[in-house]
């Protein structure tokens, strides 16, 4: 496999729900707003208490939805110092707050240290809210996202279906949260090489998540990248490039060009035009989208060092495609 996976969906962090704002992608409109809430209630109420710490961590939870990883990864540093200072290490506050940062972390590439917060994180859960709650099966399941992201995809998989089953116990099969861990098994399953039942449980969820949520979700456009991701790894690739266009125009639509989630559709439409034989539009999209990583996430981010191999591999196939051509020119006696 040449390509980044996808991103998976992750699970709401546990403390606040989105507000309607990140809940349709208008993460830029709901910065703007926390952050004068959190100027606001600092100058009212000081630094130190929960109003404005709560503030805190929904700046980065907007930060966050926009891509800009490193500024949220700092907030949410402080906010877990000030919550264990204030709350101790293990309010629920506090816990979110690490929950948080290791999602952070994720994002800029750092998964160990995602990975090692989340399984901190979840086995104080476990021990404080037992093993059911609703903020134990998300640090499960962000365990399990994290797992993913190192290349631990069987033990992955067994803690997505681990959390699918509670969650459709607990939630239901049509809650946003049962959604996500059916999207996250799917993609746990096609990294393992199961990619027939990977498709089909991404059909599957992609259907119920556009009935749930309608078809301009963040989560939509996510649901449909992982169905296109599959196919793609099912040798469709031509359904895959059009899923994948489609991603793309409807990501650089509600999210911008560079939002890491654009680079990652256009990285994964770059790789199935490879597939397709497309070799010279592939590597000019790969470059395009390396120029861009290495901007946003630095030379050495996992995705910028994936996109610096895709755009080798494309002009490695462009060369080829280049040289059969020349042999099979017809030859003047």
């Amino acid at each position: 496999m040449y390509w980044a996976p996808s991103i998976p969906t992750r699970s709401p962090a546990a403390i606040t729900s989105p507000t309607p704002w990140t809940a349709l992608g208008q993460y830029q409109q709901a910065a703007d707003l926390h952050r004068q809430n959190l100027a606001d209630r600092e100058r009212i109420h000081g630094p130190d208490h929960p109003h404005p710490l709560t503030s805190r961590n929904n700046l980065a939870n907007a930060l966050n939805g926009l891509g800009q990883y490193q500024q949220a990864a700092d907030l949410y540093r402080q906010s877990l110092a000030d919550r264990e200072r204030i709350h101790g290490p293990d309010h629920p506050d506090t816990l979110a707050s690490r929950n948080n940062l290791a999602n952070a972390l994720d994002g800029l590439g750092q998964y160990q240290q995602a990975a090692d917060l989340h399984r901190q994180t979840l086995a104080d859960r476990e021990r404080i809210h037992g093993p059911d709650h609703p903020e134990t099966v998300s640090s499960r399941s962000n365990l399990a996202n994290a797992l993913d992201s190192l290349g631990q995809y069987q033990q992955a998989a067994d803690l997505h279906r681990q959390n699918l089953a509670d969650r459709e116990r607990i939630h239901g099969p049509d809650h946003p949260h049962t959604l996500t861990s059916r999207n996250n098994l799917a993609n746990a399953l096609g990294w393992s090489g199961e990619h027939q039942q990977a498709v089909e449980l991404h059909r599957q969820t992609l259907a119920d998540i556009e009935r749930v949520h309608g078809p301009d979700h963040p989560n939509t456009f996510s649901s449909r990248n992982n169905l296109a991701d599959a196919l793609n790894d099912l040798g469709q690739h031509q359904q895959a490039a059009d899923l994948f266009r489609r991603v793309l125009a409807d990501r650089e639509r509600l999210l911008g060009p560079h939002h890491p989630d654009t680079l990652t559709s256009r990285n994964n439409h770059a790789t199935a035009l490879n597939d397709l034989g497309e070799h010279r539009q592939a590597a000019d999209l790969h470059q395009q989208t390396l120029a861009d990583r290495e901007r946003i996430h630095g030379p050495d981010h996992p995705h910028t060092l994936t996109s610096r191999n895709n755009l080798a591999y494309a002009e490695a196939r462009l060369a080829e495609a280049g040289r059969r051509r020349w042999w099979q020119l017809p030859r003047r006696g």
